[in-house]
């Protein structure tokens, strides 16, 4: 299987075969969890995450989700901690790490919290092994672009069009403030609440070095889009101790983040009609940004 091979949840399922033939777990009552950038499944035997990539192009992130896991746990944020055995490993071009289960209680995680635990995590000091990247702020929009499937030509040209003209108006952004180390993908569906009580962290293959602002502008973009209430991004906003909505360059986070937001959307346009309806009603507010309180995103 290469990058240009569809990754579908069928495809990730053969993959996970092989992933749990190689640390003796039993893939029989593997369960899909999500279907993203990665296949996230969950096992019964042992009771193990396993997040198996796209392909061979995320080598290099799963290589720092695991050193990343290591320096929350020495810090001592409440993140997801490594399943016990070497890795990552790779399966048929497939990066693939495994993960303790965190226990969810099933309730929702607030956004006030997510501000607290991103306060936290951009306190924390980066050792020079931690090897973060710097920020590439648009990461996998063109490869996406580039490796859609069932996508029209007119469509793909607005979406190269919207990126070029995207890169070029970040490029003039000034933050002020030393880099900090970003999560990279900072919304709330990345923390678990555990039947404690703890929020607990998750997703690592998106950190990075960069502006503080850039991880705020994630829950804040989500806010204009009507995912969060007036009362939680107050939360949220209060917890961190900044707005970023009021930081000069924010409306050009948001429009990077919608425009990720749609592009990762469109990876799976093909597993079903809801999909496809949802990624042409983003395509509409990017095409007309006036439009955009009143079409409603839906999460997926």
């Amino acid at each position: 299987m290469t990058d240009r091979t569809p990754f579908s949840a069928e495809s990730a399922g053969e993959v996970l075969k092989d992933a749990c033939s190689a640390i003796g777990a039993d893939a029989t009552t593997a369960k899909l969890l999500r279907l993203g950038e990665n296949a996230i499944f969950i096992l019964d035997t042992p009771a193990v995450v396993v997040r198996i990539a796209r392909g061979p192009r995320y080598a290099a992130d799963a290589e720092k989700e695991v050193r990343v896991a290591s320096w929350l746990a020495q810090n001592g944020i409440s993140a997801a901690r490594l399943f016990s055995t070497p890795q990552p490993i790779n399966v048929d071009g497939h990066p693939v790490t495994f993960w303790e289960v965190v226990p969810d209680s099933g309730s929702k995680v607030q956004a006030g919290e997510l501000g607290s635990v991103l306060r936290a995590v951009h306190a924390c000091p980066v050792p020079t092994q931690l090897d973060l990247p710097a920020l590439n702020i648009f990461g996998r929009v063109e490869g996406r672009i580039d490796a859609a499937s069932g996508i029209g030509g007119a469509v793909l040209t607005f979406l190269r069009k919207r990126l070029h003209d995207l890169v070029d108006a970040y490029e003039q952004l000034v933050f002020n403030g030393e880099p900090v180390a970003l999560h990279g993908d900072a919304h709330v569906k990345n923390l678990i609440r555990t039947p404690e009580g703890e929020a607990v962290l998750i997703d690592f293959e998106g950190f990075c070095l960069g502006p503080r602002e850039v991880d705020l502008a994630v829950t804040a973009t989500e806010y204009e889009i009507g995912w969060h209430s007036d009362r939680d991004y107050e939360n949220f906003c209060s917890t961190y101790g900044m707005d970023v909505r009021s930081r000069p360059g924010f409306q050009i986070l948001r429009d990077v983040n919608l425009l990720k937001m749609t592009t990762w959307l469109m990876q799976n346009v093909q597993e079903s009609r809801e999909v496809a309806d949802e990624f042409e009603r983003r395509l509409e507010a990017l095409r007309c940004p006036a439009k955009l309180a009143g079409l409603a995103w839906q999460p997926f």
